[in-house]
Order: C-alpha cells, then sequence, then structure tokens
C-alpha cells in the first residue's frame, strides 16, 4: 500500500507522464447526471463498463432543463434491469458488482434549475455533495473521477464546503484526488470551481463556442440531419456505427432488457465520453487524461484546466480527430459488451490481451535502438491478432516523427533521433486486434523518456 500511495502521490502533484503508467489500479468514479434522454442513453453503456471501475456514486443533479430527474428513478430501473443481465455478465467478467452495491451509491445532489446560475455559497446543502465530500476526504487514496453530465454545482458546492469548513489538511486531500470531467460547463459551477479554486484539476470538454473535441462525433451530431439539420462532421463509414440500423443490430434488438431500454434511435450520447478514460483497455488513460484515448485528449490551458486538444488530420490540426481514431474500437467492444448480456463465454467475442516483456516505461539515450516486445500478447478465444505500432506524436513532447521498424508485427523497434532532446519523451501505442465478432481492440502504451 506505502509503494502505491507514493506512486499515487507523484501522479497527483506533477503533471509529466514519465510515471504515470507503470502502476495500474482500478478507478473510482462519481457519476453526476441530470437525466436527459442522451444521459439515459450513457447510463445504459455506463452500467455494462461497471466491470472496470469502482462506482463511489451516481448522483442525481440538473442541467439545463426545468427540473431534475430523480423522483422518475429512472437510474434504480435501469439497475434493475442490468440485474437481469448480471448472471450473464459475469460469466464473461467475475468483477461486475452486485446491483445492490449500485443501489446504495444512488442519490440526490442540487436538482434546482434555479440554482444553475448560482455560486456555491448560496447552494443549500445536497446528500449529492455529501457523498463526493466523504469520498474526497476517505482513506482510499486513489484519484475520485467526478464525472459532469449535466451541471457542476454539486461538485462546487462540495468542494466549497470542504475549503471552508474543514482543516486544511482535508483541503489538500481533496485536491489531490479530484478529477474533474466536465460535458462542457452546463450551469454556474465548473467556471465558478475554474476561476475560484484553481488548484482543482478540471477538463471542460466540448465548449460549444470552441466547437469542441467530442462535438459532431459523440452527441447529438454525430450522424447527419438528425439534429436540427445538423451536418456531422463524422465521415460516413463513422457514421454508419453510430446510425439506427447499426444501434438495433447490435444494441438495442436481441441483446436483453438493459440494452433494449436505450432510449434513443441512434447514437448520441454527449456523456459518455467522461468515463472512457477509465475503460480497461489497456490505455490506462485513468492515470493521466492528457496523455489521450477513448476519453479525448485534453491539454493544460491555465493552472489546472484542461480544455481539448487537437491531433492531426490530413496535414491540419482537428479536435474532432481526437475522439474519431478511437470510435471503431468503441463502438466494437460496446457491441461486444451487449453480446455479453445474452451470450456464453463461448459464443461471444473478448479482447486480446496484451502483454509487454518490458517496462511501460523506458529511458533511453539519443542514438539508441529501442526495442519493443509484445510477445506474450494471447487472446482468450484462440482468434487471429494482428500488431500495429504507432507513434502518438501530438501527446508526446519530442516534437518530431520516429520510423518504427516492423510496426505490424509484435516485435517493432525504433532508433532515437539525433535531434530529440534530454527530457523529450516518445509515446508509443501497441494496438491488438482479433478477428472475431465483432473486432475487438486493445492497447499498451509505452512512454520512452530521453536521457
Amino acid at each position: 500500500m506505502k509503494l502505491i500511495f507514493a506512486i499515487l502521490i507523484v501522479l497527483l502533484c506533477c503533471r509529466c507522464t514519465s510515471a504515470t503508467i507503470e502502476e495500474s489500479y482500478k478507478p473510482r468514479v462519481i457519476v453526476t447526471t441530470d437525466g436527459e434522454i442522451d444521459d439515459r442513453s450513457s447510463m445504459v453503456r455506463f452500467l455494462l463498463y461497471t466491470s472496470d471501475f469502482d462506482v463511489a456514486g451516481i448522483v442525481q443533479v440538473n442541467g439545463v432543463q426545468k427540473d431534475g430527474h430523480s423522483k422518475e428513478r429512472w437510474i434504480e430501473k435501469q439497475i434493475a434491469l442490468y440485474n437481469a443481465c448480471l448472471p450473464n455478465l459475469r460469466q464473461h467478467n467475475p468483477d461486475y458488482p452486485d446491483a445492490e452495491e449500485l443501489l446504495k451509491t444512488v442519490c440526490v445532489g442540487n436538482e434546482n434549475r434555479e440554482d444553475l446560475r448560482k455560486a456555491p455559497p448560496l447552494l443549500a446543502d445536497s446528500e449529492g455533495a455529501q457523498l463526493i465530500i466523504r469520498t474526497l476526504l476517505d482513506d482510499d487514496p486513489r484519484p475520485v473521477h467526478i464525472l459532469a453530465w449535466g451541471g457542476a454545482n454539486t461538485q462546487a458546492n462540495a468542494l466549497w464546503q470542504i475549503k471552508e469548513y474543514y482543516p486544511a489538511e482535508a483541503w489538500q486531500r481533496a485536491v489531490q484526488k479530484a478529477r474533474l470531467y466536465c460535458i462542457w460547463y452546463q450551469d454556474g459551477g465548473g467556471k465558478w470551481i475554474e476561476e475560484n479554486l484553481p488548484e482543482i484539476y478540471i477538463y471542460e470538454s466540448g465548449a460549444p463556442d470552441r466547437d469542441g473535441a467530442w462535438r459532431y462525433v459523440w452527441d447529438y451530431m454525430s450522424v447527419d440531419y438528425y439534429f436540427k439539420n445538423r451536418i456531422s462532421k463524422n465521415p460516413k463509414e463513422l457514421q454508419q456505427i453510430m446510425d439506427i440500423p447499426w444501434l438495433n443490430e447490435h444494441i438495442k434488438e436481441g441483446h436483453g432488457p438493459l440494452c433494449a431500454t436505450y432510449p434513443q434511435t441512434y447514437t448520441s450520447e454527449g456523456d459518455t465520453p467522461s468515463y472512457m478514460p477509465l475503460i480497461n483497455n489497456g490505455l490506462e488513460q485513468h492515470l493521466d487524461y492528457t496523455l489521450g484515448g477513448w476519453g479525448g485528449r485534453p491539454e493544460y490551458c491555465k493552472g489546472n484546466h484542461l480544455q481539448d486538444g487537437k491531433d492531426m488530420h490530413n496535414g491540419e490540426l482537428d479536435t474532432h480527430i481526437v475522439f474519431q481514431r478511437w470510435l471503431v474500437a468503441a463502438q466494437h467492444d460496446w457491441a461486444a459488451r451487449a453480446d455479453w448480456c445474452v451470450k456464453s463465454y463461448a459464443e461471444a467475442n473478448h479482447a486480446p490481451q496484451v502483454k509487454l516483456t518490458h517496462k511501460k516505461h523506458l529511458t533511453k539515450r539519443i542514438g539508441e535502438s529501442v526495442l519493443l516486445d509484445a510477445g506474450e500478447t494471447t487472446d482468450p478465444d484462440g482468434d487471429q491478432i494482428t500488431f500495429r505500432w504507432w507513434q502518438y506524436e501530438e501527446a508526446d513532447s519530442y516534437g518530431g516523427k520516429v520510423d518504427i521498424a516492423n510496426a505490424e508485427t509484435a516485435k517493432a523497434s525504433f532508433v532515437i533521433p539525433e535531434n530529440a532532446k534530454s527530457g523529450d519523451t516518445i509515446q508509443l501505442i501497441c494496438e491488438v486486434t482479433d478477428n472475431g465478432t465483432p473486432t475487438l481492440t486493445h492497447y499498451a502504451r509505452i512512454l520512452v523518456t530521453i536521457k
């Protein structure tokens, strides 16, 4: 425990990525949701991934509609449907939690629409705020990923209470543990945290005035013309895996009661990106959002405030490709989880297990050869697997490209370029895909630091 705690302190107190991928752990998460239709769709998917993280809270808050929806007990209804699928899900992963344990985490935060723009000192306390306070101040040293699917004033109120009423040591503990991922600022809470509690790590993703990264990819504009006659920025092949026929075939029809309750006709889950970093896909993005992955690739904007980064696409920097480059893998993975609701282990597909023969963090000198070896990778279903090694150059600090030899085999290599500088990092992704149905992809991430 002392070793894990020391590693976490390094992670929590500095931004360098060189120490963030050696030690993995199951991430803790608190979801705050306003109960809009896209939230309900995101929650269906979220429940199918609860094997991958520890759910500390599901808090019902407000967003931009009139009031919250806790009285409809929609979360409790979805958890009941999850429970009906649970025996089959556990055939594929025994880590799925009991429905009763999930129900214990459900509570209500601030659902008052009139409070959307009020500062935390003017907000009433809530059960949801108290849950956030207890979780941030408990003895578990792991970061707490607090996801804002709606407004963030419940989070703001909880943090304000800790800063105002608790000892300085408690505030430092909260600062070290809190990881806020906001699906834009849907009320005044996120901006208030950013401006008044600058110590807090807060990712403002998808801001409307900046054409944010997941917009037109995951949100209502994922497919052409379904939302206010807007054209999606997804290419046609990506629109197909977000559209009505794909969703019906792979999720809504013949995949059990939880998937059948998915309320939308096509995939338009604006809130799903917030928990994508927590999924156990080998990228381990929960350790550091800025490493990039299914949950986007934020960059530090000012202090601990992060906003969407941009990756290169067709010769130009593009905020949407940050999510689009992972979309097929994410959708296929979800389709496999839906299969787990109704199929036996032998009938369903399971992702390859990528195994490196060396550490994930390497230190090398200029001109030195770097050997990359995932030769012990296996597939639990005995499927054929293909390898692809690639440099995530937008996410590393080297600033140039490396030439990877044998990039489509289990063992690859490259040479540290002569123009690299001491302290630079080069990030490599090992991407392994099977030939099952649906095809599934898992990863390993390697960071090479130049001496």
